[in-house]
């Protein structure tokens, strides 16, 4: 097809194999800035000397078995043990098993899918959403999409680390809290500043520290004779009825699986080749799994103290409830005193390290992708962890049920877009070019972005007036149905477009060497 070339092999199709940068540089490229693909910046480990804007060169793609490790070390958080209590306790564990099948299925289908995308561009999920559903400056959706899911989870895992150390120390003080929640996001800027490669190095020992503690607590409910129990009541949230749970935890089940398979895009990039996407896919939702089986036994473990310590609080009782499902750090606390606190706090580091990074790069492209500034790193980092204390003020766990919900929109109608414009518009249709460069991308893909708001804001609507229980069941066919229909509407527009952008780019490349 014309206009195919970058990655693309002779067929006109994207090839397997790892190839080399495409010709010329896009501006966003070049040397110097926070994300200057510079020599000096190609020392140290992978995920820190590639720009967001560079294809990941050869040399430092990485072995599967360590982009799993990443994937493993991530899912292993109080987040995701926090998933494992909501599906158990508000789906109960026969239906919470259905919402697992649905997300280990997802997130397998999803990275691979995703992952794929990514691994073939050799850039990140936001740079190539620039190339492929949003354009340069239509890109900036994507990164409040990311900043909002991303530094939501990362304000989430902070205050459930601050409750468990206010638990641990008895603090009850407003001052405290506050004053813990700051000092603990600046932990999370200083690592991500300065100690990201020590963390990357003891993302091992963590995770087999977390899981350790975890087994103690599963050998305490079976010492005691609860560990059936644990594994098979039904929905125990007070006030909640089984199908109205089952809807709450399969949207966090998916949600789960569309921010995995994001997240695990920024890392597939890295892979040495196309087959080391199955595994990576397969160890991340099983990890996950994992995780969820582990969260509804630790939940379970500390569900009446916990419960009891939040109504001293002045919760009522399904608030009080829904606090201790939300935050097993506590049950983790009360398992094993102060060395479970030392290793939540020691594992929550390399995850919230990850989502601080991660929420710091979505920053840089928003600013990159509207005002083309290359804005410093330690800037960017400061921003995301002060939009993630912003979140906390606004009480975002009391709120998990609707940031789950919409944040179950915002990623699976991001990756399907992903999915439909690559394999099927792209593809199947031949409405635009594989291989597309960040020099030759259009300004704002309207047909992507049009279809991502109007995706997010029915389904949002239909949910917010209980129409709606679970939003996937429409997200799915209406960002296909939506996109597809505008590219084949605008089609001539699209391809005379996108030929256009390449001759323009090869002139200026022969006037301008350089």
């Amino acid at each position: 097809m014309m206009g195919r070339k970058g990655i693309s092999g002779p067929s006109g199709k994207p090839s397997d194999e790892v190839k080399a940068p495409a010709m010329g540089r896009a501006p966003s490229e070049k040397a110097g800035g926070a994300n200057g693909g510079t020599a000096r910046r190609r020392r140290g480990s992978a995920t820190e000397q590639v720009s967001l804007f560079e294809r990941v060169p050869k040399d430092k793609r990485l072995p599967w078995v360590d982009i799993a490790a990443i994937l493993s070390g991530v899912v292993s958080s109080l987040s995701k043990l926090m998933g494992g209590g909501i599906v158990a306790f508000y789906a109960g564990c026969h239906m919470g098993a259905v919402a697992m099948i649905v997300m280990v299925v997802l997130s397998f289908v999803l990275t691979l899918l995703v992952g794929n995308i990514t691994f073939k561009e050799g850039m990140p999920n936001n740079v190539v959403s620039r190339l492929y559903v949003f354009g340069t400056k239509g890109s900036a959706v994507g990164s409040l999409v990311w900043i909002f899911l991303l530094v939501g989870v990362l304000a989430v895992g902070t205050v459930q680390l601050g409750n468990a150390i206010l638990f641990a120390f008895g603090w009850s003080e407003q001052w405290q809290r506050w004053l813990l929640f700051i000092g603990i996001s600046c932990v999370w800027v200083f690592m991500s500043l300065f100690g990201a490669k020590v963390i990357a190095r003891l993302n091992a020992v963590f995770v087999i520290a977390l899981f350790c503690v975890m087994g103690y607590v599963i050998y305490l409910v079976a010492s005691q004779g609860q560990l059936g129990e644990s594994l098979t009541h039904g929905a125990l949230v007070p006030g909640v009825d089984e199908m109205e749970g089952f809807a709450y935890g399969l949207n966090y089940s998916i949600m789960t699986s569309g921010l995995m398979a994001l997240f695990a895009a920024d890392f597939t990039r890295f892979a040495r080749k196309k087959s080391d996407l199955v595994p990576i896919s397969l160890s991340g939702s099983l990890a996950a799994v994992v995780t969820y089986v582990c969260g509804a036994i630790v939940t379970f473990f500390g569900f009446s103290t916990a419960s009891a310590y939040f109504s001293a609080q002045g919760y009522d009782a399904a608030g009080a409830a829904n606090a201790a499902i939300t935050n097993p750090g506590v049950s983790l606390v009360l398992a094993a005193g102060g060395v479970g606190l030392a290793i939540i706090c020691l594992s929550q580091m390399k995850v919230e390290t990850s989502n601080s990074i991660g929420g710091a790069n979505a920053v840089s492209n928003l600013i990159d992708s509207l005002f083309g500034i290359r804005v410093s790193w330690p800037f960017a980092v400061v921003v995301a962890n002060v939009i993630g204390l912003a979140f906390i003020m606004a009480d975002i766990l009391d709120q998990v049920n609707a940031f789950m919900s919409i944040g179950s929109i915002l990623t699976i109608s991001w990756c399907v877009l992903l999915i439909t414009d690559y394999y099927l518009v792209r593809g199947v249709m031949k409405i635009g070019s594989y291989g597309t460069t960040l020099r030759t991308v259009e300004q704002v893909n309207w047909r992507g972005v049009v279809t991502l708001a109007t995706v997010t804001v029915v389904n949002a609507a239909l949910y917010t007036a209980g129409v709606l229980p679970i939003p996937f069941l429409t997200t799915v066919p209406m960002t296909v149905g939506l996109y597809v229909l505008l590219s084949w509407l605008m089609r001539d527009r699209v391809r005379a477009a996108d030929i256009a952008r390449v001759a323009a780019s090869a002139s200026k490349e022969i006037g301008d060497p350089r």
